[in-house]
């Protein structure tokens, strides 16, 4: 009996040790294995090879700008640290559509009134981490996304409706893209929730120049929805 209990208690440590073993080389796989963050990556080479005008380097506040093809809309992204600057990812559109539509701007975040006044331009954006940046090589808007890839892996996800990857620039709004170019109609996508306007007088329905319909999401479960949003969509090809 007590050789039995012995060896019954030797099977489990071997058991124990084999699934920590297994767990360990599990996190270390998908710590290693980002197929998202590296698809997202050689898709977005993909699209800015591919616009007529590529980002450029903006000097004073040391990011990419990203601009859509008629001019109205831009991503930003940071090329380097700056604790000074209130975002780190960004879009930045004209206000003229929204004011147009029933904006009052007195009904703004104070921290989107800056840029309003200053360029005529509203601004949704965040600030990512304060870990340093690491270049391996040039600095160049690819080598600036991947560093948010990198160490902001969370603002970065994948659209299945839509078959785009994206970057999250505050919540519901994003800058989007499509993983195939050559499969989708819609290259790239300015993503804007519409509550933060609707609150502050807009007809979402008279804004000119944006798309203002449903978008099927699923949420962190996979369980589908729908929500409203504000797109502005471009076919590069």
């Amino acid at each position: 009996m007590k050789r039995k209990n012995m060896c019954k208690a030797a099977l489990v440590a071997l058991s124990v040790g084999v699934f920590s073993i297994l767990a360990a080389g599990g996190a270390y796989a998908a710590f290693n294995t980002d197929l998202v963050g590296k698809a997202a990556i050689v898709s977005f080479s993909a699209v800015i090879e591919t616009l007529e005008f590529p980002p450029v380097a903006d000097d004073m506040d040391k990011v990419w700008v990203l601009t859509d093809p008629d001019g109205d809309a831009a991503f930003w992204w940071r090329r380097e640290a700056k604790p000074d600057r209130m975002f780190d990812a960004y879009l930045c559109f004209d206000a003229e559509p929204f004011v147009n539509a029933g904006l009052d701007l007195d009904k703004l975040p104070d921290d989107m009134k800056g840029m309003l006044e200053d360029r005529g331009k509203l601004m949704l954006g965040k600030k990512l981490s304060d870990k340093p940046l690491v270049y391996d090589g040039a600095i160049t808007p690819l080598s600036s996304f991947e560093q948010i890839v990198k160490l902001d892996r969370e603002s970065i996800g994948y659209h299945s409706a839509l078959d785009h990857y994206g970057i999250t620039v505050a919540e519901g709004s994003l800058f989007e893209w499509a993983k195939d170019m050559s499969k989708n109609d819609k290259d790239i996508v300015f993503v804007v929730d519409p509550k933060i306007f609707i609150e502050a007088g807009v007809d979402p329905a008279k804004v000119e120049g944006w798309e203002y319909t449903k978008v099927p999401l699923e949420d962190a479960r996979g369980r589908k929805f729908e929500a409203e949003k504000f797109l502005k969509p471009f076919d590069l090809k």
